[in-house]
């Protein structure tokens, strides 16, 4: 990219391509480990606005982030991949995610700006459930009936804890509990400081539950804890504090645990529900909507570049050099399955559809097999032919804008991230279309739905589907009795649908 790219803020970020350029300044960092993607560095950046951004790099760009990203440094950073955030407990709210590629640029910043940017919750919003425990947020408060620090077993391994309440200016409290480093961070201070009024900010905290009540505690290492800390808000909090020292008081709780049960089933035995059943469901399950398509969402791009042995997202390589682009009529790609260049590759479709019943609105997304299938030709004879990036990701090949209005029947998998995680886009593992919707009106179903079958199938349909099934290495597995959920994060990548066939063809299963 070249330096005159012009600069944008994180609310501009999408998916459809990868050439953003931005400024920057990186709040806190840490380290994780997964099964799924192995050891990686997690960073929390925040741009001149105060919107904030959760990036990740992988082991082999860990050096060189860590070196050129310090924290509290204002950096520009340009050429980064934009996928959909997910996880259980997420540092931001923002609905994308960062990665820093190996052709991230990350240059110096002469813009300056101290600021912290703390988003510090409210006591009360904490204790009626109103905020989201599966979104981590700041906290301060006064440090109240605190609690010995105690060695415990968790895990197989001897970890300290320690228990106590943060308290606000209004009085109102709140219970903490802080594991691991974090415990003996207090026991620390204690130590040293003796100090019986000190102030608590908890960067990143998870909101739990223990014993039907609201409780504060650290997410693994993602938190941040610093006691009496100098920032502007701290101190302005500790001048209102009251001046009646609080006593301190030993107590003691323990820790529970929260057990989620998955629950699958064979595609012949499963329901159909309206879309605002699913987006209220409480269980990882799976079940059928009969909706029309909105519109296509384009924030995402209709396709991406697939190895076309593994159907993996491929990374594009070799487009910095020295800071510049090298430009050729055709990039490199490299595949993490072939683990080196791939040369046999082809754009895959990945749609993100908006779609719609009587009831309620939702996402879905639809992998290479049902997005060709439905559309009625692969992704490679809609593709122009140029690997330039998207500059109006409103332009869509005619195929695909043709599917606005048509109805079908989805197979959805209702998973941990829409359950747990609040997501509302549901992965498509199955669809049918055709006479397969009309069988439904003599089945048994809720009388919810009958109204959302006529008015659906009043939008037009595409004759001839009657079951697609989509089963490979990219989406879904299609349900059984003994299939086990994937709970791995789903990255980005790019597809739609629409073809006339009966036949049924195998479901994938999305990697990054």
């Amino acid at each position: 990219m070249s330096n005159d790219q012009k600069m944008c803020l994180i609310k501009d970020l999408k998916p459809y391509r990868d050439e953003w350029r931005l400024t920057l300044k990186l709040l806190h960092s840490w380290k994780q480990s997964t099964s799924f993607s192995g050891d990686t560095l997690e960073c929390v950046l925040v741009d001149q606005t105060g919107a904030k951004i959760q990036a990740s790099c992988k082991r082999s760009q860990m050096n060189r982030v860590q070196r050129y990203l310090p924290v509290g440094e204002w950096k520009v950073v340009d050429t980064v991949k934009i996928t959909g955030a997910g996880g259980q407990y997420r540092p931001t709210k923002q609905q994308y995610k960062m990665t820093i590629l190996g052709d991230t640029s990350i240059t110096p910043s002469d813009y300056r700006n101290d600021n912290q940017f703390l988003d510090l919750a409210n006591y009360e919003e904490i204790v009626n459930g109103k905020l989201k425990p599966n979104f981590l947020i700041d906290i301060m408060g006064q440090v109240t009936d605190l609690g010995a620090v105690a060695t415990v077993q968790a895990k197989g391994n001897d970890t300290k804890r320690v228990h106590f309440r943060l308290r606000d200016l209004s009085g109102q409290e709140v219970s903490c509990c802080l594991w691991g480093k974090y415990a003996e961070q207090i026991e620390t201070h204690m130590e040293e400081a003796n100090d019986e009024t000190f102030i608590c900010l908890i960067r990143f905290a998870k909101i739990s539950e223990f014993r039907g009540d609201k409780q504060i505690t650290n997410a693994f290492d993602a938190s941040l804890v610093c006691l009496n800390p100098t920032m502007e808000e701290a101190i302005d909090f500790r001048q209102k504090m009251s001046r009646d020292s609080l006593a301190l008081a030993i107590c003691d709780q323990s820790n529970e645990k929260k057990i989620i049960t998955k629950v699958t089933a064979n595609w012949d035995d499963v329901d159909v529900r309206c879309i605002s059943e699913i987006l209220q469901s409480f269980e990882v399950d799976s079940c059928k909507i009969i909706c029309s398509i909105e519109s296509i969402d384009t924030d995402w791009g209709w396709f991406y570049f697939g190895c076309t042995r593994h159907n993996r997202r491929l990374t594009k390589i070799g487009r910095k050099s020295s800071g510049n682009m090298i430009q050729s009529e055709k990039p490199q790609f490299y595949c993490d399955v072939c683990r080196g260049p791939c040369n046999n590759y082809e754009p895959k479709f990945k749609l993100h559809l908006i779609v719609k019943d009587d009831t309620e609105t939702c996402r879905l997304m639809l992998l290479d097999t049902v997005g060709r299938t439905i559309i009625g030709s692969k992704a490679v004879e809609l593709w122009d032919g140029s690997f330039d990036e998207i500059e109006d990701p409103e332009i869509l090949p005619q195929p695909i804008r043709d599917l606005v209005g048509k109805s079908f029947c989805f197979g959805l998998a209702i998973t941990s991230d829409n359950v747990t995680n609040g997501s509302d886009t549901f992965k498509v593992s199955e669809v049918w279309s055709g006479d397969y919707i009309q069988r439904i009106e003599s089945l048994s179903e809720p009388v919810s739905l009958i109204e959302t079958i006529s008015s659906t199938l009043s939008g037009g349909e595409l004759p001839g589907i009657d079951h697609i099934n989509e089963n490979s290495s990219e989406d879904f597995s299609t349900p059984s009795n003994k299939r086990k959920e994937d709970e791995c994060d789903q990255m980005d990548m790019t597809s739609t649908s629409k073809k006339l066939c009966t036949k049924i063809v195998k479901k994938e299963k999305e990697k990054d």
